[in-house]
């Protein structure tokens, strides 16, 4: 029977991060026993530090490219803890977090992707901050922006969005998350500021 291919894509994201999760479970658990072992050495402890980075960004590769089941629900605190650890991989760049309470796994998978994409918008480090208000998530990157209008006027339904660029692919994805789900996203774009808003994800 055919498949929609943009409703495969997600699930093919899911399957890549589920087979890597055990491997990089695997390297942890060795490390584990190593300790156990002996004193850690300075060798050791980088190495756990770069295991437990490749782990966090496994989940969040997980949240922001797999599979948003119907019914999924993401804690607040847990969301927050993901996306703050992408960024502290980035210089320069702070997370003011302003969320209480669960979101739908479909809303904090369009905010990852958000957040993704407002990345590119701040090359020379800035701050994102997250906010709810009432039905309407905001993220405003903060700074020196340095955007392309195109990928932001495509995205915002203002013009054809470009091509699919893999360097890029986050607009896409979230501009295909946005049309299946009936969420129109608001981008307002400045010299010194980005704001997207989005309605929290309709989990359907």
């Amino acid at each position: 029977m055919p498949e929609d291919s943009h409703a495969l894509a997600p699930l093919l994201g899911s399957r890549i991060c589920h087979d890597l999760a055990s491997p990089l479970g695997a390297l942890m658990a060795g490390l584990d026993l190593m300790d156990l072992a002996g004193k850690p050495t300075p060798e050791m402890t980088l190495m756990r530090e770069s295991v437990e980075g490749a782990c966090a960004m496994l989940e969040f590769m997980r949240l922001a490219f797999g599979h948003a089941g119907a019914g999924e629900t993401c804690d607040g605190a847990r969301l927050h803890a993901l996306l703050g650890a992408h960024i502290a991989t980035r210089p320069r760049l702070a997370l003011d977090w302003a969320v209480e309470g669960a979101l739908t796994r479909v809303a904090a998978q369009q905010l990852a992707l958000a957040l993704l994409c407002a990345l590119h918008a701040l090359p020379r480090g800035g701050t994102l901050r997250v906010a709810r208000e009432g039905p309407l998530l905001r993220l405003a990157a903060t700074g020196q922006i340095a955007t392309d209008p195109a990928l932001w006027d495509g995205l915002a339904g203002r013009a054809p969005p470009p091509a699919p660029d893999p360097r890029r692919i986050e607009f896409a994805l979230l501009s295909r998350a946005l049309a299946g789900h009936d969420c129109p996203i608001s981008v307002t774009l400045g010299p010194d500021m980005l704001l997207l808003t989005l309605p929290q994800g309709k989990d359907d």
